[in-house]
């Protein structure tokens, strides 16, 4: 079982990897923006040249027995390969909020899992009205009993909001006034909460067309907000980044431990 700071770092590095998709995402769409709209042009007409020879499709639009109008197979063309490139452009935009958002929650989860194991008394406010087996209480001490009943809310947890994860983290690890460790950010609750009601909307409500005029502000809102987390935690319980096991080094030897005699 990993101690707290190695869930910690692991937690880190974890939210860091899976960031690092969205931003290769981000830089794709960028890179291709300018060369796709032709290639899309040249393989939708390869298609329209195919499906024109069809007379089933031509029979669609006029008579099956002649050849299409050469302009209304220019404006077909054409009308798909728009289509087709707003439409990635949409999902690529949508999917890129829906990873930021999960991979926030999943760094709020993960550093509440960090906080059950380096305080888990700070947990019994959220297991007081759980119940308890006679049987449990005969066999098990209070300790283990404490346990299990913050692994059953932490499970609950993590099927809550992104929200619900990070008032709870805020309860645990309050930041003292004035705290800011990140430039130019500030939590917000609302625009948190606004977020993820976009996320709902896209998922729950096939709203994956809805315009994001302020996605990449918004992406990088939430990034910071993850860090932000991480700052909590660090203040609280003064855990730390391992860089070797972020990184995947070796332990470190006893020689590179200990300092060298005078």
């Amino acid at each position: 079982m990993p101690t707290a700071e190695e869930l910690f770092t692991e937690t880190f590095r974890r939210f860091n990897n899976n960031w690092n998709v969205i931003s290769a995402i981000r830089q794709f769409q960028t890179v291709t923006g300018s060369i796709a709209p032709f290639a899309m042009q040249e393989y939708h007409a390869g298609q329209m040249e195919v499906l024109s020879a069809n007379p089933d499709f031509r029979k669609i639009f006029g008579d099956a027995d002649k050849p299409m109008n050469p302009e209304l197979m220019n404006l077909l063309q054409t009308q798909v390969t728009q289509l087709v490139l707003s439409g990635a452009s949409a999902a690529i935009d949508a999917a890129s909020l829906v990873f930021a958002q999960s991979i926030v929650d999943d760094a709020a989860w993960s550093y509440l899992k960090v906080c059950a194991m380096v305080d888990p008394a700070a947990w019994e406010g959220q297991i007081d009205d759980r119940k308890v087996g006679v049987k449990d209480l005969k066999a098990k001490s209070y300790e283990d009993i404490r346990a299990e009943l913050i692994e059953a809310r932490l499970k609950q947890i993590g099927r809550e909001s992104l929200l619900t994860k990070i008032d709870l983290l805020f309860k645990l690890c309050p930041p003292p006034k004035d705290f800011a460790p990140l430039n130019n950010y500030t939590y917000d609750r609302s625009r948190i909460e606004k977020l993820d009601g976009q996320r709902h909307n896209m998922i729950h409500e096939n709203g994956f067309g809805t315009p994001l005029p302020s996605l990449e502000e918004d992406l990088g809102y939430l990034n910071k907000s993850a860090w932000f987390l991480m700052g909590l935690v660090n203040k609280k319980h003064g855990l730390m980044i391992g860089m070797r096991q972020y990184f995947n080094l070796q332990p470190a030897t006893p020689q590179e431990v200990t300092p060298p005699k005078s």
